[in-house]
């Protein structure tokens, strides 16, 4: 077993059900972004580091930044976007940038590390790639999960079309065909 292989298996460690905190919608949990670091920092140390890729570009119309990240462990590496959301005062101006993007930044890191399967057991995922295609084509046809869904901008109970929508465009965020962002719609 190489060394990026034992590291692996430690990082894809299942987290205790105690680092788990409610989403602020109320559906589901969530593991902070502190705990993967800390996972991340005592088994890896200083063999993963990360780095931001371009400028942070903001969305004035959704109020949102977006950042890319390249996360690598040993001579591996993957990419992340993260997304965060930013306040404007009365001028328009951005009130609280710098955290926006460090927000954004951690969030970004977040979804690369999820590349490397970090927080599930390694066994779990060599295991559920025998079985990954069939469950990937029934997850892309269940148009809509049992939990209620709601458009991040008016509130509105997104349908199933809405759902459709988001899945053929591949957005991550929660937006009723109507306020889907354009630069989401490529």
């Amino acid at each position: 077993m190489t060394i990026f292989d034992k590291l692996i298996v430690k990082l894809c460690e299942p987290f205790p059900k105690e680092v788990h905190e409610p989403r602020y919608d109320g559906h589901g949990t969530y593991i902070p972004i502190h705990v993967y670091l800390q996972r991340l920092n005592a088994v890896a140390g200083e063999n993963w580091s990360h780095e931001r890729i371009g400028e942070p570009i903001f969305y004035m119309e959704d109020r949102m930044v977006h950042t890319v990240v390249k996360v690598s462990i040993l001579n591996r590496s993957h990419m992340g976007e993260g997304f965060s959301k930013f306040q404007i005062d009365d001028k328009g101006r951005i009130i609280n940038r710098h955290y926006a993007i460090r927000s954004a930044t951690k969030d970004a890191i977040r979804d690369a590390i999820s590349f490397f399967g970090i927080g599930k057991s390694f066994n779990e995922m060599t295991r559920d790639i025998g079985v990954a295609s069939s469950h990937l084509q029934e997850k892309e046809n269940r148009v809509s999960d049992s939990i209620d869904r709601n458009c991040m901008k008016c509130g509105a109970t997104l349908s199933d079309q809405d759902v459709e929508v988001l899945t053929k465009y591949k957005v991550k965020f929660d937006y009723c065909n109507k306020h889907i962002p354009k630069h989401f719609q490529k």
